[in-house]
């Protein structure tokens, strides 16, 4: 139950904090002379990678508690987070890859996904 209470709690905070962030008309991801604002740029990427790590973490659970009944509450949790913080550096690193114009959103997703199927399936 403290489970599921805190990542409830965190995915509501990042929603609310970023819903307020981006509706901000002083929260832009540049400066007047063109620059990355690096400050902006890296609160929203944060509270993005929180928000992702506590939806998946929630949803790996769900099937985790459905699919494999013989697991303790706490392997759950553990599977759960291990996995849920894999797609999540994953995404944040195709977000990275994209804002700096390296590769792509979906070249990146394509690729991400192939790597983090054979990292669990083999």
């Amino acid at each position: 139950m403290k489970f599921f209470l805190t990542t409830i709690v965190t995915t509501i905070f990042s929603v609310s904090f970023l819903y307020y962030l981006l509706t901000n008309p002083n929260f832009l991801p540049t400066l007047s002379s063109g620059e990355i604002n690096w400050i902006n740029f890296s609160v929203f990427t944060i509270l993005l990678a929180v928000l992702s790590l506590s939806i998946f973490s929630i949803l790996l659970y769900v099937i985790l508690k459905i699919s494999k009944k013989d697991i303790s509450h706490r392997d759950r949790i553990l599977r759960s987070l291990k996995i849920a913080g894999s797609i999540t550096f994953g995404l944040l690193i195709v977000f990275l890859l994209h804002i700096f114009q390296v590769i792509t959103f979906f070249w990146g997703l394509a690729i991400l996904s192939i790597v983090l199927l054979l990292i669990f399936v083999v």
